[in-house]
């Protein structure tokens, strides 16, 4: 309120807002660092599979976080683990990952999801292309919706019942065989050199995405179905201030996962994935925001480095326990890729 000099009325002025971080920042700039680190991820990876066809020593170690793209084998590790009390010497930090992404549930939501997992900015950004150049992005029915989402789930079931399900002996089969412990060679062989049928696929996945927003999240991926159960029981959540809420909608007009946003107090629902888009575009500041326990406001910039923290936690302690790295040499490993050649 200010004072005019002139007769003494008082009138008041529009302060303006201070500067703040846009919600949406910290998100993009964790994927995009994490993308770079996927992809020298690849390329070091593909070269040390290449120095294995020569017989002199591999010039670098095998980066061990390629395990990261094998969540099947770290699902079968932790189960070793339950099962015998023992940590697996072969990709054992699948196991680690696996266990941080969980855990990551539990604590931040879906936070793996839309912070790290390399498919969600490439699914977001096929539906926001989409969204560009058509003007609009298709939405099933209702009825078609519920239906198709519950196909992550039938395949997290399948997946969960063969790990869980065996028999000690047939797991330390599965362990000690190649498909277990060349599981991340076969995976790079197979998109070296894919099929015609794995290109299909690919292609019908990637137009299924452009057309309609988040489809393989929404409807085929059993990771992000088994992050999402847990995440129903996360002390993190979205939440809304009805006294703050100018009920404009854009929350819920901007969420990927059609979350009715708008007409919930606290947003409880598996398909939520922490990423602080209804925040950001929210215009009545504070009326949206990711709270723990309802009480404490967590930005995204703090949310971004608590789940740094977990997973470079979970890093360090698998190194400390010395059950990081790989304790196969790799005349070991040649040896079983012969091997799996003659199968």
């Amino acid at each position: 309120m200010s004072i005019n000099k002139e007769n003494g009325s008082r009138y008041h002025t529009r302060q303006r807002p201070s500067p703040r971080l846009p919600p949406m920042l910290p998100r993009y700039l964790v994927q995009a660092g994490f993308l770079v680190f996927y992809g020298w991820l690849i390329v070091q990876f593909a070269l040390w599979t290449a120095s294995l066809q020569t017989t002199g020593p591999p010039p670098s170690p095998r980066p061990v976080a390629i395990d990261g793209f094998l969540p099947y084998n770290g699902l079968v590790g932790l189960q070793y683990w339950l099962a015998s009390g023992e940590w697996y010497p072969v990709h054992g930090a699948a196991a680690f990952i696996v266990l941080a992404a969980l855990l990551s549930a539990l604590l931040l939501k879906r936070g793996f999801c839309s912070w790290v997992c390399p498919v969600f900015p490439l699914s977001e950004g096929l539906w926001r292309l989409g969204e560009k150049l058509m003007g609009r992005t298709f939405a099933p029915p209702f009825w078609l919706d519920l239906f198709l989402r519950t196909f992550k789930y039938l395949l997290l079931g399948f997946i969960l019942q063969r790990v869980f399900f065996m028999s000690f002996p047939q797991l330390q089969a599965y362990v000690d065989s190649s498909r277990h412990q060349l599981a991340d060679i076969r995976l790079l062989h197979f998109f070296q050199s894919p099929s015609t049928t794995t290109l299909l696929v690919i292609v019908l996945l990637a137009t299924a995405c452009f057309c309609i927003q988040m489809a393989w999240c929404r409807y085929l991926c059993p990771y992000g179905a088994l992050l999402g159960l847990l995440s129903l029981f996360s002390l993190v959540g979205v939440c809304r201030d009805p006294r703050r809420c100018i009920r404009c909608g854009l929350c819920s007009a901007k969420c990927p996962a059609w979350l009715p946003v708008m007409h919930k107090l606290r947003v409880r629902s598996p398909e939520c994935f922490a990423c602080y888009r209804c925040v950001h575009n929210c215009p009545a500041p504070g009326a949206v925001t990711l709270r723990a326990a309802r009480r404490l406001v967590i930005p995204s910039l703090l949310f971004g480095i608590l789940l740094l923290s977990l997973f470079a936690a979970m890093d360090l302690y698998g190194r400390f326990e010395g059950r990081w790295h790989d304790e196969r040499a790799p005349q070991e490993i040649r040896r079983q890729m012969v091997e799996l050649k003659q199968e």
